[in-house]
């Protein structure tokens, strides 16, 4: 199952094995493996403790212990554990190559260098190791060599993405620019300051607020990783018409058609069928510590099916309209909501909208939505009603609009135009602030980046979703000049 990316049913079946023979080793090992597989780092910790306790000389189990420990943020167990491994078994690539990574999240890049040179000496065609290697020696600073292994990356792999980054390393090394009298980044490029939000200034109401882009990027990320975006919606609604699922009753007597992850992970495989096994367990991994960690807070091991899907129709492909409808349509199929016609209790609306936002924008305080609007509220509302619920910029999901706008623009680039802190080409919107004329690609502009050399009370940006909206807005421009040039005269 695990090799399959069935991650979670794995889990359920080494946990047996472990209960039938507590001195299987090797099933705890598993255990503890396929736990930090889908993101449970500390009950991953106790089993790979409990493999080590049963064999001290386990070199797998200490790597993924120290991976584990890594997780967690408890670097130096995490060392001793990889350090572990490596003295009980020399050529432990795995270990070499998670103490590289270590060292690099550390800012070590020296010793993160020198372990994925140890890597590539075993497994010379290990392209991660060589791409690692290059952003090591590129934090040495030594442009020169990092070029060389970015090359030696692309030749072993041929994706596009180190293609990119060796593209941009050219860039910085054609463009240095003059140092400023602040920092500088070790390869000429222009320092930046981060300001705060209040004096990022919108021209035009079509310009994204800062903070909404921030929070739809990274919804975009989960989107990315879950591969969910590449998911039709409709299959969703495919499942609630062909899945049987027996009603259950939590300990508050509410009824719910809830089902174990394990049984989720096998709904999830049929909704994602396209991606390959490595792909779909990275998929479930994300799913696992960001969704279900939230649907199933007390630990239970079980999932509301109806309020799963009615949180994940949001991001899965297809058109806006359909996406709300299969979200309402979810919320009806709970067994709550059966014989209502056509509606749903508004306190279920609330509690799905609060959910949501748990999942999505953790940031907002959503946990004391409902002690503002009114939990025990006993009224039913109808679709359209639950829209206006749903598309509230405030309280609602109105983010969604932003999260389609990013979808719609993942290949969209700008000619010639970079962003003037990464020197990256501007891929979706650019955002040009209008006095000084320089631009800002999505990212840096969510994070609230400006030129160290442009220090300004407020900065007033425009948001351009292509290079035709630019053109056609200086031609504007220099249209009302003419005319007012002609009017003096």
């Amino acid at each position: 199952m695990e090799a399959e990316g069935m991650v979670l049913g794995a889990c359920e079946h080494y946990r047996e094995a472990a209960i039938l023979c507590p001195s299987h080793a090797r099933a705890l090992k598993l255990l503890g493996s396929a736990l930090f597989g889908v993101g449970e780092y500390r009950a991953a910790e106790k089993a790979l403790e409990e493999a080590i306790f049963l064999k001290e000389d386990y070199a797998d189990a200490h790597c993924d212990l120290g991976s584990a420990l890594h997780a967690v943020g408890e670097d130096d167990r995490a060392i001793q554990e990889f350090q572990t491994a490596i003295d009980l078994k020399p050529g432990h690539v795995d270990a070499l190559y998670n103490l590289g990574g270590l060292n690099m999240d550390a800012g070590r890049f020296v010793r993160a260098a020198e372990m994925y040179t140890r890597v590539l000496s075993i497994r010379p065609n290990h392209w991660r190791a060589q791409l690692n290697k290059a952003v090591a020696l590129l934090g040495q600073g030594e442009s020169e060599e990092a070029k060389k292994a970015l090359k030696e990356a692309f030749k072993m792999t041929q994706r596009v993405e180190v293609y990119d980054a060796i593209s941009h390393l050219k860039t910085l090394q054609k463009k240095k620019l003059k140092p400023s009298k602040g920092k500088n980044d070790g390869q000429g490029e222009q320092t930046y300051v981060i300001v705060e939000a209040s004096k990022f200034k919108r021209v035009g109401r079509k310009t994204t607020l800062r903070q909404d882009l921030a929070n739809a990027l990274d919804i975009r990320a989960f989107e990315r990783m879950t591969k969910l975006g590449h998911c039709d919606v409709e299959l969703l609604r495919k499942e609630m018409n062909e899945t049987d699922v027996p009603v259950s009753y939590s300990g508050t007597g509410i009824p719910e058609k809830s089902i174990r992850k394990a049984a989720l992970e096998v709904i999830l495989r049929r909704l994602l069928s396209f991606l390959k096994p490595d792909t779909f367990q990275g998929a479930i991994k994300a799913i696992n510590e960001r969704i279900l960690s939230v649907l199933d807070a007390p630990g239970s091991g079980r999932v509301d099916l109806g309020m799963f899907f009615a949180i994940i129709a949001p991001i899965c492909s297809g058109p806006v309209d359909r996406r709300k409808r299969i979200v309402f349509d979810a919320l009806l199929w709970r067994p709550a909501s059966e014989g209502s016609n056509g509606q749903i209790r508004r306190s279920d609306a609330l509690t799905y909208v609060k959910l949501l936002r748990a999942v999505y924008i953790p940031t907002h305080g959503a946990s004391d939505m409902l002690e503002m609007h009114g939990e025990s509220d006993p009224t039913m509302v109808s679709y359209t009603e639950f829209l206006e619920m749903f598309n509230d910029p405030d309280w609602g999901f109105g983010i969604l609009s932003t999260l389609v706008k990013l979808e719609e623009s993942d290949h969209i680039r700008h000619g010639s135009h970079t962003c003037s802190i990464c020197r990256y080409p501007i891929i979706g919107s650019r955002f040009k602030e209008t006095k000084h004329s320089f631009s800002l690609c999505n990212r840096c502009y969510s994070e609230g980046k400006v030129p160290s050399a442009f220090k300004l009370e407020e900065y007033r940006f425009k948001e351009y979703g292509n290079e035709s909206e630019a053109l056609i807005d200086k031609c504007m421009c220099f249209n009302l000049h003419s005319k007012k040039l002609e009017t003096d005269a």
